[in-house]
């Protein structure tokens, strides 16, 4: 199975989500495995949800670790990507040698106005971008940024992830997991949706 864009979901934590969202054909899995996070995935359960899965690649999110807290916990989990949010670790991180995924905070004016530096400054250092705001005023905006970028790095749509016919225009979409209400038991909601809408078959 194959969807009409690049489908990222973040913060993964259980093998329903892994296994219905590989099956689904997306393309990356995200498992926050930030030591510093009381909702990290510890590597045992990381191997037990990876195991099962195949045909997606994994990145591991961090959020508040420094860079050698990233650099000793990248040991204990294969990933196919690091995902950072902190501009000053992202050349230090850059020389283990694993792609970068930066996810950027676009919530005023002046993160609007800085956005075109970042990327420029990203370009050769990530993999993909993903661009996520809580500001309402910026959505249409950020919007045609990332309809819009022809640079190096793959910009993804990381809020307002509404379905609709329209979503697949986008380069590429990150969507949040939801924890399961009980093992085996779980609502997909919009996950669904979209991914339902964005199937190519």
């Amino acid at each position: 199975m194959s969807l009409k864009t690049f489908v990222k979901i973040s913060n993964v934590s259980s093998l329903s989500d892994a296994r219905y969202c590989a099956g689904m054909g997306v393309d990356i899995l995200g498992f926050n495995i930030d030591p510093t996070s009381s909702s990290r995935i510890s590597p045992e359960d990381y191997k037990e949800i990876t195991d099962w899965v195949a045909g997606v690649e994994f990145a591991g999110e961090f959020d508040s670790a420094d860079a050698d807290e990233i650099k000793r916990t990248v040991k204990d989990y294969p990933i196919s990507y690091v995902q950072l949010s902190k501009l000053d670790l992202v050349e230090k991180i850059g020389l283990l040698g694993i792609p970068l995924i930066f996810k950027a905070d676009i919530d005023a004016e002046k993160d609007l106005t800085d956005l075109s530096h970042t990327l420029s400054y990203l370009d050769e250092l990530a993999t993909i971008v993903i661009l996520k705001t809580s500001n309402q005023e910026l959505v249409d905006e950020l919007d045609k940024i990332i309809s819009f970028y022809n640079g190096n790095i793959k910009l993804l749509k990381g809020f307002q992830v509404i379905p609709s016919d329209s979503i697949h225009k986008f380069p590429g979409l990150e969507m949040q997991a939801t924890k399961e209400e009980k093992p085996g038991l779980k609502d997909y909601g919009e996950i669904m949706d979209v991914l339902e809408i964005l199937d190519a078959d």
